[in-house]
């Protein structure tokens, strides 16, 4: 199945967060309980040395003393929407991008519900596994994409990492679904196993940070600057997947240089995209082991971003290739 998810979800969360950059961010919980002396966002403390006076309420005092729909509402710190509407929202702009899509490129809609199998890594399935992998990866990665945004908007990780998983789950599920009424796509339960277990490597991974630092899921592609070049989401014949096993998560490896070093094992097909029933058959699925440079840990040291946790950069990686065809 074509992976449109992340290019509609990227789409989304960029309009989404031109619509909301102007809006105070709500805290979280735990901000809220450090600071005993808010009140709906109104700080009031008492100058240092200075108690207030006996016949008179503190303002906290009075803020409790008063019923709920008396009590005093913030100044300055308003919110256009809650972190549940703006929840809400994404989802379901994601999903209606994702309608507009299918109904305009793979014809929702068109057929009777149908299911289609697709077969895993066989060589004579449907790009040899790599969509396979494609959806592990998107899901997996959407999850993340996800609990940033929450995190952004006061979820407390736990909050954000549960809510980030379910919403991947939700859109691939609601892009599954909608495919069975496709004509050309058809529901695959081998693409749904593939996204439940995405979405829950990237809870997992989430929730245990340490597992995070010594191994990472990338996409590596090789862009070709043509007319073909926004394929980049929908064409495996340039793209690769990979497991990195990261030195620099291991306490015991102390040397500076070898903590930039990195094991990789990828999965990668070529042929697939040209292929047509009858016509010459080259096709063939390669899997590899290589050795990498960490060139994430490197931009730690300038820019405060994971992005290299998800994306291989080319050409930064010696590989040896073991062809299965």
């Amino acid at each position: 199945m074509k992976r449109f998810f992340l290019t509609l979800f990227f789409i989304t969360f960029l309009y989404f967060l031109l619509a909301s950059s102007s809006l105070a961010q709500q805290k979280s919980p735990s901000q809220f309980e450090k600071n005993s002396f808010f009140t709906f966002g109104q700080e009031i403390l008492p100058q240092e040395g200075e108690l207030p006076p006996l016949e008179q309420e503190t303002p906290l005092e009075k803020e409790e003393s008063l019923a709920p729909e008396q009590k005093i509402p913030s100044e300055g710190k308003k919110e256009f929407l809650t972190r549940g509407q703006k929840t809400l929202l994404l989802n379901a702009g994601a999903m209606t991008a994702i309608s507009i899509y299918g109904l305009t490129k793979w014809e929702y809609a068109k057929s009777s519900f149908h299911f289609e199998s697709e077969g895993w890594f066989e060589r004579k399935a449907k790009d040899g596994g790599a969509d396979k992998v494609g959806h592990f990866y998107d899901s997996y990665a959407a999850s993340h994409l996800y609990s940033y945004v929450y995190r952004k908007w006061g979820y407390t990780d736990k909050e954000a990492n549960l809510y980030g998983s379910l919403s991947s789950l939700g859109g691939s599920l609601f892009m599954e679904l909608f495919d069975g009424f496709s004509p050309s796509q058809g529901f695959s339960y081998e693409d749904m196993i593939m996204n439940i277990v995405g979405c829950g490597v990237g809870y997992v991974w989430g929730k245990y940070p340490n597992l995070a630092s010594k191994i990472d899921f990338r996409i590596e592609y090789l862009p070709q600057f043509n007319s073909n070049f926004f394929g980049l989401f929908t064409s495996y014949e340039r793209q690769k997947f990979l497991i990195a096993l990261k030195a620099d998560g291991f306490n015991f490896i102390k040397n500076p240089y070898l903590r930039y070093l990195e094991f990789h094992v990828g999965y990668y097909v070529r042929g697939y995209q040209d292929y047509e029933q009858g016509g010459p058959d080259d096709r063939r699925r390669t899997i590899y082991v290589g050795l990498g440079f960490n060139v994430s840990r490197l931009l730690q040291k300038y820019v405060n971003t994971r992005v290299l946790d998800y994306i291989q950069i080319p050409y930064t990686s010696l590989n040896k290739d073991f062809h299965l065809d």
